[in-house]
């Protein structure tokens, strides 16, 4: 007869202690598994970033945990039609507000409809204002031939950068009304 010793196992068969050792060594490597798959993460200048181009000029960050800052919620409705009833887009969509069904209207507070109000009146004074200021430049610019100024008559270089200026100030308030038209129209009218 075979004599076995207390701790050893027998040929093929694995002790209880592999099973109780192995798996607790198993757990810890599953627990630290987050805290090890972290990578550094980089500020360079306004990018944040785990591979950056030149790690010297960028700051390394401390490890930080994760802040999730909920979304707002849709404007109220009310109720004037039977089936007026708000909708509820699922998580994860584009859309912040869901349009409201037929019968309903948005219930916007009286503070919120002045401020509305008083955005759109400035956005409509700067856009005047853009309006005559190109028509003052149009003007000057007569066509490519502005009139010439003592200083420019003796420097025809001084004339040429004149024009050039009137040019491109001309096509950048042509920019500006386009783009204030554009606010001026996503604004609601009262």
């Amino acid at each position: 007869m075979r004599k076995i010793a207390p701790h050893s196992a027998e040929k093929g068969r694995l002790r209880p202690s592999f099973f109780f050792w192995g798996s607790a060594m198993l757990l810890c490597a599953v627990a630290g598994t987050p805290v090890l798959a972290q990578e550094q993460v980089y500020r360079c200048g306004q990018e944040y970033t785990n591979a950056p181009k030149e790690a010297s000029r960028c700051e390394r960050l401390s490890p930080q945990s994760v802040t999730v800052i909920p979304g707002l919620k849709p404007a109220r409705m009310d109720a004037t039609a039977p089936s007026a009833q708000p909708v509820v887009l699922g998580v994860g969509t584009p859309a912040a507000v869901a349009p409201a069904p037929s019968g309903a209207t948005w219930h916007v507070d009286a503070p919120q409809r002045q401020r509305d109000q008083q955005a759109r009146t400035i956005v409509a004074t700067e856009l005047e204002r853009t309006r005559q200021r190109h028509a003052e430049l149009v003007q000057e610019y007569r066509q490519g031939a502005p009139a010439k100024t003592e200083a420019d008559a003796a420097s025809p270089q001084k004339y040429q950068e004149r024009v050039a200026q009137l040019k491109a100030a001309i096509e950048r308030h042509e920019r500006d009304m386009d783009s204030l038209q554009r606010e001026l129209a996503r604004r609601p009218a009262p």
